[in-house]
């Protein structure tokens, strides 16, 4: 049976419904469990406005009750559930549910971090193995995160933003997420001042990027195996169990099904925003394989089956997941069949308006409540960069110099997404289910860029977009730029003259800026019509096209040492 639009939404309404204002024994219960995060959630995400004091005061007065005699698990559990809802209720979290409206302000919600982190001090001071303990994990997560932000020097900031006691980590944490600029775009989202969603490019840390306001996550092979390799303590065990129970399965079946299950935590970590914005935001997406891009029926079964899977995990629920497809000729055949499903997908692999248009208008005519369609500019702008400078002395006779080059070269991503935009517009494209997303971010430093608007074009200058996902270094570099100066419809405006003039000299710009759609572009090619033209008919060009082949290349690579892997841990576990 064809499922629509409408099926999901009210299917995704009535799991909301069941879900809210969770009664007193519920959140408790969760907390006796060890499910800190998971009764944090209830708390934050479905808890009326109205019901969120006197429920938070009545689970305080039963920690403090209940905290001397309990056992040190509980106690453990308890502590961290404090220290997180200290955490939270500073960072972009209150704002999916207990802000809007008014009806509770955000000095109120202070008092109660502020009450929650006193407890939280008060009780540890009874039970140094249980602050030992938690100490010991929060500077092991923190080391790992900064690590992926190539933050330098980073065993001594976890070890500082853990600090000695759990008062000092609650007041370490608080002061970074209240310092971090990306939230701000968050904010002004949320203010309705910007479209832009900001996205976790990563299978790892959601929790923390959500803490700053991001509401979708992107990852594909390599970063899924990153996000086992950066929490060994937890994944080893789990995917050992799924090597124990199915010894003989293929190795791409063990590869999507450890895939599966560190999508599926990411799924549960967004599940709650998924909810109430009623599946706007929320989602996670998830690559297929991508050693069978030019394979329509083959991404079309990973695809289905995956989803079916997912749903019987969310026990009938709409899955909160979209699945990325390369934007080849095979992946707008498997989009048409999938978004006609009602299954929502990510355009990858994707650099210019020849493909950007072809899936917009393949997507306009699904029935996913959503799809993206993403853009990888720093991919597009190394591309572009490379050809120019190999022909450095035709451009040194017209004045062109290498720093010209570099600067220019960092714009050529930017200009097509701007032109995508301004084509979508002029085709009365509904971007809220067309989401265009900006990804591949780049951080440009030293002299060449000093040109550049900011180190980080890619997020000043496309706001107004409609998600942009983020490195975890990306995110950090941007968080330390020095009050920068955001424009919520950066999107809209122009790329520098110059800029432009230069990247005419680049094929593989012209390739990725021009497309044959009168209706859709208010220029016809002009200086921009390349020598060879692409479209998604001719597989083989695109398929050769510097930008394609070698992220195509990358990302094959990424998934055949990810599934080495799982081999190597077969062997050791049959041992």
């Amino acid at each position: 049976m064809t499922v629509t639009r409408r099926q999901l939404e009210e299917s995704i309404r009535a799991e909301r419904r069941a879900r809210a204002d969770p009664p007193f024994l519920r959140i408790a219960g969760l907390i006796a469990s060890g499910q800190a995060t998971e009764a944090l959630s209830d708390l934050v995400f479905f808890t009326s406005p109205d019901a969120f004091l006197p429920a938070t005061r009545l689970l305080l007065e039963e920690i403090k009750a209940v905290f001397p005699a309990s056992a040190a698990p509980l106690q453990e559990s308890m502590a961290r559930f404090l220290a997180d809802l200290s955490i939270a209720l500073v960072s972009f979290l209150p704002q999916w549910n207990l802000r809007p409206g008014g009806r509770l302000k955000e000095a109120g919600l202070n008092a109660v971090a502020e009450r929650a982190k006193t407890l939280v001090a008060d009780l540890a001071r009874s039970t140094p193995a249980v602050t030992e303990s938690l100490l010991q994990t929060w500077r092991a997560q923190a080391l790992a995160r900064f690590k992926a932000e190539s933050a330098p020097n980073a065993e001594r900031l976890a070890a500082s933003l853990a600090g000695g006691s759990l008062s000092s980590y609650i007041d370490n944490m608080q002061a970074a997420v209240r310092a971090s600029n990306l939230r701000h775009i968050a904010e002004m989202r949320a203010a309705g001042r910007t479209p832009t969603e900001i996205s976790n490019d990563y299978a790892a840390f959601t929790d923390y990027a959500m803490l700053l306001g991001a509401s979708f996550v992107t990852c594909n092979p390599p970063l899924i195996d990153i996000a086992w390799a950066s929490d060994p303590t937890h994944w080893d065990p789990l995917v050992d169990e799924i090597l124990s129970s199915q010894p003989d399965d293929p190795a791409d079946d063990l590869a999507r099904r450890v895939t599966l299950e560190i999508v599926y935590a990411n799924m549960r970590l967004l599940r709650p925003i998924f909810l109430v914005t009623e599946g706007q935001m929320g989602c996670v997406s998830l690559q297929v394989n991508p050693k069978r891009h030019d394979d329509s029926q083959a991404m079309i079964r990973d695809a289905t089956a995956i989803y079916a899977i997912l749903q019987a995990k969310l026990e009938g629920g709409v899955p909160n997941v979209v699945f990325k497809l390369p934007a080849t000729k095979a992946g707008l055949e498997a989009c048409r069949a999938l978004t006609q499903q009602a299954i929502g997908v990510n355009i990858t692999v994707s650099f210019g308006l020849f493909q950007e248009l072809a899936f917009a208008e393949v997507i306009a005519g699904g029935q996913s409540l959503f799809s993206t369609i993403t853009h990888m500019t720093g991919r597009l702008a190394f591309a572009v960069r490379d050809e120019l400078l190999a022909a450095t002395q035709a451009l040194f006779r017209n004045g062109i110099t290498e720093d010209d080059v570099r600067s220019a070269a960092a714009w050529s991503g930017i200009a097509v997404i701007k032109k995508f935009h301004g084509a979508l517009g002029r085709l009365g494209v509904d971007t809220s289910r067309v989401r265009p997303l900006v990804a591949s971010l780049r951080v440009y430093e030293g002299a060449a860029y000093a040109g550049l608007p900011t180190p980080i074009p890619d997020i000043t200058e496309a706001l107004g977009t409609r998600i942009i996902t983020v490195f975890p270094n990306v995110r950090r570099a941007y968080d330390q730029l020095k009050n920068p100066q955001v424009r919520p419809s950066a999107i809209d405006q122009p790329v520098p003259a110059r800029a432009l003039e230069i990247l005419r000299h680049s094929e593989v710009f012209k390739q990725a800026y021009y497309v044959e759609a009168p209706l859709a572009v208010a220029d016809r090619g002009g200086p921009y019509l390349p020598a060879h033209p692409l479209s998604l008919a001719d597989e083989a060009a695109v398929a050769d096209w510097p930008p394609v082949k070698s992220t195509l290349s990358e990302f094959c690579l990424g998934y055949d040492r990810f599934v080495q892997k799982i081999l190597e841990r077969r062997r050791k576990v049959s041992w």
